[in-house]
């Protein structure tokens, strides 16, 4: 539940502002597709550590080691996470788009739990 009011959150604050600068590609982007996937997977692992440490000064090390291996399961580093997060935050629909579509396929994962 929370993880459904910070991303309704995020989005808000997205749709908010109306002149962010557009960034330029950079070399290490991560396709779209990928990064709905990623960033899914990033949301629940932060959901997890969260959960688990509470405070965020308390869990903030775990999580950034936690990412930087879920990062490397996909053969990504933090470094191309970073440059990605920034192109489609400078990029409003699509990262509205990209947030939705995580937020999707993380309930089709739950309704498919439930049902088992």
């Amino acid at each position: 539940m929370k993880q459904l009011f910070f991303i309704a959150l995020l989005v808000s604050l997205v749709s908010c502002s109306r002149s962010i600068e557009r960034l330029p590609t950079p070399d290490n982007l991560i396709p779209r597709e990928k990064m709905v996937t990623v960033l899914k997977e990033m949301l629940k692992l932060e959901s997890h550590i969260q959960n688990q440490y509470g405070q965020v000064s308390i869990y903030y090390k775990v999580m950034e080691h936690s990412g930087d291996s879920l990062l490397s399961t996909f053969q990504l580093d933090r470094e191309a996470y970073e440059a990605s997060m920034d192109y489609y935050g400078s990029r409003q629909e699509e990262m509205k788009a990209i947030y939705s579509e995580s937020l999707e396929q993380m309930n089709e994962e739950l309704g498919e739990l439930e049902s088992e």
